[in-house]
């Protein structure tokens, strides 16, 4: 299965809140979009609620690869696939901003898991990462532009994946998109943020 997204970078001529198509077989433009809740307040309204530090278990559908033309938009895609193999991928919005996107993508895994191997695609000399296979952690650097950039880490199968998201130096988890419960997901809750498959 395949989902479309376009989305930007802030500050780029395009609009940040496209509408999003969905996977094939449902429908482009009903129930694929999830947006920030409304946030409602009680008593001083000066006063926000603290923002959430530990990161959220989100649970990411097996098989279901995301589509995302390069250079069209801003965006770091998880995907999982049956047997232990995620996906990290990434596009920028260089057809309207001109600009190069420079990631940086913390990942790591739970105890109880391990990452048996990294694979390269579309890496190019400007882009690297760091295996540490003793502590189950690998550390992507990916400077994208016209093109993605992407790497597939095999874990234990069922692992759960932790995302951590910085875009230019700056955390950045509202780029970070995956499919889950049926519905592509644009923007993490927190940063970082766990992954759990919804099989192994």
């Amino acid at each position: 299965m395949r989902s479309h997204l376009p989305h930007v970078k802030l500050g780029s001529l395009d609009v940040w809140s496209r509408v999003l198509a969905c996977i094939a077989g449902i429908t482009a433009l009903t129930g694929c979009i999830i947006v920030d809740s409304d946030t409602t307040t009680t008593g001083n309204p000066d006063t926000n609620p603290p923002p959430i530090t530990d990161p959220m278990l989100m649970s990411i559908d097996t098989d279901v690869a995301l589509d995302q033309k390069p250079g069209a938009g801003v965006g770091i895609f998880v995907e999982y696939y049956t047997g232990g193999h995620y996906r990290i991928w990434t596009t920028c919005d260089t057809d309207t901003s001109g600009a190069t996107c420079t990631f940086d993508v913390f990942t790591s895994v739970d105890t109880a898991s391990s990452i048996d191997a990294i694979t390269k695609e579309n890496l190019e000399d400007f882009d690297s990462f760091t295996f540490n296979q003793g502590q189950g952690a690998v550390d992507l650097h990916f400077e994208t532009d016209y093109d993605y950039d992407a790497i597939g880490i095999d874990v234990t199968p069922g692992a759960i994946l932790r995302v951590e998201a910085y875009l230019d130096n700056a955390s950045e988890p509202r780029f970070v998109y995956w499919f889950g419960d049926g519905v592509l997901h644009q923007g993490a809750p927190t940063n970082p943020v766990d992954f759990i498959p919804s099989k192994p």
